[in-house]
C-alpha cells in the first residue's frame, strides 16, 4: 500500500531526524539532507528569521501503515525530498512531486519558471524520469557535498595568542558576532536577530557543546568556528556552520578548528565527514568525495 501523507506534528522533529539517519544506513550515503540541516533550520535560521510556523507549515510527511517514515519533503530556499531507497515507487513518487508543486516551488513572476528549483540526488533514475515529464529542466549548476576518511591524527597549528575553545567555553554572544562577523552583515538587522537567537542551537537534538568549536585571538574574540553534527549510529560527522572573520583568512585558523574538531570525532569512532560546500578550501585539507544533489527547475 501506497504510504499515506499527513501533516507534521510536533513530535515528529526526532522521527525525522531518525529517519535521516536510517536513510544513511540504508544508502551508504546521505540522500539530500544530514541531521546537522534538519536541526539547524529550524532551531537557528528559521528560529531566527521568526518563520518557523510557516517552515513547518510547508513540510510534508509519507508514513507506511506500520507508522514509520517512507519520505519527507520539505524546503530550504530550494525543495527537497528525503527518501531513503534509490527508487520510490512511481505513485509515492508523483505525489511528491504534486506535494512540491503546491507547497514547496514558487513561479518566477512574469516568466514562466519556477523561481526556486527541486534538488534530486544524482543516481535517483526514477525521480529524474518523472522530472523531465512533468516539464523540469536540469540546471547546469549542483550542490556537492565532500567528504573524507579519518584515518590519521591531524596535526593542529596555531600562531602565538590564538586558541581553540569549545561551547562550553564560548558564551551565546560572542559566538553570534563571531558567526556575523565571519559572513560580513554587521549593521544589518539581520545581524540583531542573529545576536538574539543564535543560542538557540544549543537546544538541537544533537548539538553537543565539545564539538562547537571556536578559535579565539588575543583579545577574546570569536576569528573562526566550525560546528560538528555527530550522527553515532553510523559513525559520520557533517560540518556545519563553518566560518572565519575575513581579517584573518589566510593564517590557517579555518584548517587548524577544523582539525581539531577532526581528532576530537576520531576519539569518538566517526569513520567519516562530511561538509556541502565544494569550496577549494575544504579540498585543500584533504575532502574529495563527491555527493551531488542536481537542481531541477519547471517549467510551465
Amino acid at each position: 500500500m501506497k504510504p499515506r501523507l499527513r501533516e507534521y506534528e510536533p513530535d515528529d522533529m526526532m522521527k525525522v531526524r531518525n529517519f535521516i539517519i536510517r536513510t544513511h544506513s540504508l544508502l551508504g550515503q546521505p540522500n539530500s539532507w544530514g541531521i546537522d540541516r534538519w536541526e539547524f533550520v529550524p532551531y537557528c535560521q528559521e528560529k531566527k528569521n521568526g518563520t518557523l510556523e510557516q517552515w513547518l507549515s510547508r513540510i510534508g510527511i509519507w508514513e507506511r501503515e506500520n507508522g514509520e517514515i517512507a519520505a519527507v519533503a520539505c524546503d530550504d530556499g530550494d525543495a527537497y525530498f528525503l527518501l531513503d531507497t534509490w527508487e520510490p515507487g512511481a505513485a509515492l513518487m508523483h505525489e511528491m512531486f504534486e506535494y512540491a508543486a503546491n507547497h514547496l516551488l514558487f513561479s518566477e513572476p512574469g516568466r514562466r519558471i519556477t523561481r526556486n528549483a527541486l534538488a534530486i540526488t544524482a543516481g535517483m533514475k526514477g525521480m529524474e524520469h518523472i522530472a523531465a515529464s512533468r516539464g523540469y529542466v536540469r540546471e547546469p549548476q549542483a550542490d556537492i557535498m565532500l567528504s573524507m576518511e579519518l584515518d590519521r591524527h591531524y596535526d593542529v597549528i596555531l600562531a602565538p595568542g590564538f586558541v581553540i575553545k569549545d561551547g562550553n567555553e564560548v558564551n551565546d554572544q560572542k559566538k553570534a558576532l563571531g558567526h556575523i562577523r565571519a559572513f560580513d552583515y554587521e549593521g544589518t538587522d539581520e545581524a540583531v536577530d542573529t545576536m538574539i537567537h543564535y543560542g538557540n542551537i544549543r537546544n538541537a537534538p544533537d548539538y553537543r557543546a565539545e564539538l562547537d568549536l571556536f578559535v579565539m585571538n588575543p583579545s577574546g574574540e570569536v576569528v573562526s568556528f566550525c560546528g560538528l553534527w555527530h550522527d553515532e549510529i553510523n559513525h559520520i560527522a557533517i560540518l556545519e556552520p563553518v566560518g572565519t572573520h575575513k581579517d584573518y583568512r589566510r593564517k590557517g585558523l579555518g584548517k587548524a578548528v577544523i582539525y581539531e574538531g577532526l581528532n576530537r570525532l576520531r576519539r569518538l569512532g566517526v569513520r567519516e565527514v562530511y561538509v556541502g560546500s565544494d569550496q577549494p578550501f575544504y579540498r585543500s585539507i584533504g575532502m574529495q568525495k563527491e555527493h551531488l544533489l542536481h537542481r531541477w527547475v519547471r517549467h510551465f
